[in-house]
């Protein structure tokens, strides 16, 4: 992973199973781990849910830093990993009351500390 990103300072990963059911979502924040002491380099997210329709939400959107409206968006795919640099402003949209299946994925930080 120091090769892959370019952080060689990086000396450790941590690491959480997330499961989110309808109507679960995660509000916007930037992993900034300094309030804990943490250097995180770069976050990352597993997806491990099959067959994820982007209908269904749970989708990772990253929103411009000043006009908050969402660059990017990053649609869960079985099996994909994900990594983007820290600090970054993103969340995680609403999962409909529809989707048939949870969201499931692995997600953490490549830290420095």
């Amino acid at each position: 992973m120091r090769e892959l990103t370019g952080f060689t300072d990086i000396r450790k990963v941590d690491a959480q199973a997330t499961r989110y059911l309808p109507g679960h979502f995660l509000t916007a924040h930037d992993d900034d781990g300094s309030p804990t002491g943490q250097i995180r380099r770069v976050a990352y997210v597993l997806s491990l849910s099959e067959r994820w329709h982007p209908d269904w939400g749970g989708l990772l959107n990253f929103y411009d830093g000043d006009s908050g409206q969402i660059q990017d968006t990053f649609v869960p795919a079985y099996n994909t990993l994900s990594l983007f640099t820290t600090p970054q402003y993103h969340a995680v949209s609403t999962v409909a009351p529809y989707a048939p299946l949870p969201r499931l994925s692995i997600t953490g930080w490549l830290r420095a500390d």
